[in-house]
């Protein structure tokens, strides 16, 4: 594992492909973990699950907390590239659609 990047794995249910991943099993862990990682200035790479549990915040919902704390805190601005895991169609191409506008508003 890179010690200056940060592996960070969203999914309620499905373990990370080596340990060096970070667990995020809610978005709100996941949220924490972002956070905490561009505090420290490391690199993050997160891979996202959509469905998360019923009548809970999905890995779509991160994303947009993502995109507003981006356009909201001029100090916010992690290093961070994406992988989608999920096996919904529909979330991930959501998903895909959030990450490529957070992406337009990092550059």
């Amino acid at each position: 594992m890179e010690d200056n990047t940060a592996f960070i794995f969203l999914d309620d249910i499905r373990m990370p492909p080596s340990v060096d991943w970070l667990i995020a099993r809610n978005a709100e862990e996941a949220w924490i973990l972002i956070q905490e990682a561009q505090q420290d200035g490391k690199r993050i790479i997160a891979s996202l699950d959509h469905d998360l549990g019923e009548d809970i915040p999905t890995g779509y919902d991160l994303l947009n907390w993502l995109e507003r704390e981006i356009v909201t805190n001029d100090d916010f601005r992690p290093d961070i590239d994406f992988a989608i895991h999920s096996a919904n169609p529909v979330g991930r191409v959501r998903m895909e659609q959030a990450i490529r506008a957070i992406t337009a508003r990092l550059l």
